[in-house]
């Protein structure tokens, strides 16, 4: 995409919408149609889309990963009840 794509009529379009806009040429009558669903097949095949996934499995924390996951926790249960307590005292007016 060049640069004089993503304007139009000296406004800036956005990177999605100059994407998305109809193409500044158009091609020449004698080309033949061209055919998406090939395109949308290769690439499943050649990124292998079709093959079933790997199996996720669980792995083994280091004692350092899981002392922050639970400080995480903590804070996020710490969080949760000051914004209790702020709710409580905005609904009773103090």
């Amino acid at each position: 995409m060049n640069r004089e794509d993503i304007y139009d009529e000296g406004h800036r379009v956005g990177g999605l919408f100059a994407l998305l806009r109809e193409p500044l040429t158009t091609p020449p009558s004698d080309w033949p149609p061209h055919n998406h669903e090939a395109d949308f097949k290769s690439v499943a095949l050649s990124e292998g889309w079709h093959e079933p996934p790997r199996e996720v499995t669980r792995i083994r924390l280091r004692p350092w990963q899981q002392a922050v996951f639970w400080g995480l926790r903590i804070y996020i249960v710490v969080m949760l009840v000051v914004m209790v307590i702020g709710f409580a005292r905005v609904a009773a007016g103090s």
